[in-house]
């Protein structure tokens, strides 16, 4: 009876919590704000980030705000999960996603020679629940010193084999890609050692749906936006989910766009992405809507719990996409276009 009432008390709350998520009127509202002060003042005065930012100034720093919005929804996710019982696969793998995301913010500072800079938004409210010691980072001054700092991790392993070149160049993107495909396996891996059969198979097939999303946009993208050849295209992509292996290599065939675009349409999470946008370019729009569904729908915890954390992070890098346009006086039609809604 505890596990039921365990699940029921995460699905209850993570429901109620998106329940009082921003609308697309609050977005609407927002994008016409005349500077970032506005838009915090509106978030602070009409959201349910209202308590978060009570006693932030309105001229607040714009990498200050998305620390304190991140922290708070830190908070949120880890509210969820003191209800669960056990190990449980989605919270490693968020817990190892805020990982990735630091150790990139890092990296990205260490390849302009600025890495002392780091200490500036360490995440402290993060670091007491990582084995990465975040604070040793912001001491370290070059690659070697980042390798011992993550001993014991299975980061370091995979950092030693992508150094920087020989004039110190660090190939960021090839770096995020492999601890990216690190952490998914960990996932599997975790997925796999779940005692019900049935979860096991639920799981499974939401994270390759979701894979399905992340790489139908990045092959678009990586063609049409940035004309990358196949072969580079395919060292992008990640190695999960159901567009890989001979899938992947029947689409990667075709030499142009439009002919990689019409083998794209085929698939299962191409045919989604049309219903849902009639360019039918970018799936990340149907990884949203399959989020909403399962936090409406599902009666496992797990799925809930990881369809609320990405739907509160969607809603993060929309509020992010607001603050950043009106910065810098984007007009208010071409930041809507922008968000996930």
């Amino acid at each position: 009876m505890a596990l039921i009432n365990a699940a029921s008390a995460i699905i209850a709350k993570a429901r109620s919590k998106y329940g009082k998520r921003l609308m697309p009127r609050d977005f609407q509202a927002m994008v016409k704000c005349g500077s970032v002060g506005e838009v915090v003042q509106y978030l602070k005065s009409y959201t349910h980030f209202q308590t978060d930012l009570d006693k932030v100034s309105t001229d607040i720093h714009r990498g200050n705000l998305e620390n304190i919005l991140r922290e708070k929804q830190f908070e949120s996710f880890l509210s969820l999960c003191k209800y669960q019982t056990g190990n449980s696969p989605m919270t490693d793998f968020l817990l190892r996603r805020g990982e990735v995301r630091e150790l990139m913010k890092f990296l990205t500072l260490l390849s302009i020679k600025r890495p002392r800079e780091y200490i500036f938004s360490l995440p402290l409210y993060f670091n007491q629940h990582t084995d990465v010691d975040l604070e040793k980072l912001s001491a370290i001054d070059d690659y070697d010193d980042l390798l011992e700092a993550l001993s014991g991790t299975p980061y370091q392993k995979i950092l030693r084999e992508l150094p920087p070149d020989e004039i110190g160049d660090y190939d960021l993107a090839e770096i995020e890609d492999a601890l990216e495909n690190a952490i998914i396996g960990m996932l599997y891996e975790n997925i796999g050692k779940v005692k019900s059969k049935k979860t096991r198979a639920q799981l499974t097939e939401l994270i390759d749906t979701l894979m399905d999303c992340n790489n139908y946009s990045r092959i678009i993208r990586l063609k049409k936006y940035y004309n990358l050849s196949n072969e580079a295209i395919r060292s992008h992509v990640l190695h999960y989910g159901n567009l890989s292996g001979k899938r992947l290599e029947k689409i990667l065939r075709r030499d142009t766009f439009e002919d990689i675009y019409a083998e794209l349409r085929q698939t299962s999470v191409g045919k989604q992405a049309q219903k849902l946008d009639k360019q039918g370019e970018m799936a990340i729009q149907g990884r949203y809507e399959r989020c909403r569904h399962e936090l409406y729908f599902s009666t496992n915890p797990e799925i809930v719990l990881l369809a609320y954390y990405i739907l509160s992070e969607t809603e993060l890098s929309n509020v992010i996409a607001v603050v950043e346009g009106v910065r810098y006086s984007m007009e208010p039609e071409r930041i809507l276009q922008t968000l996930i809604l």
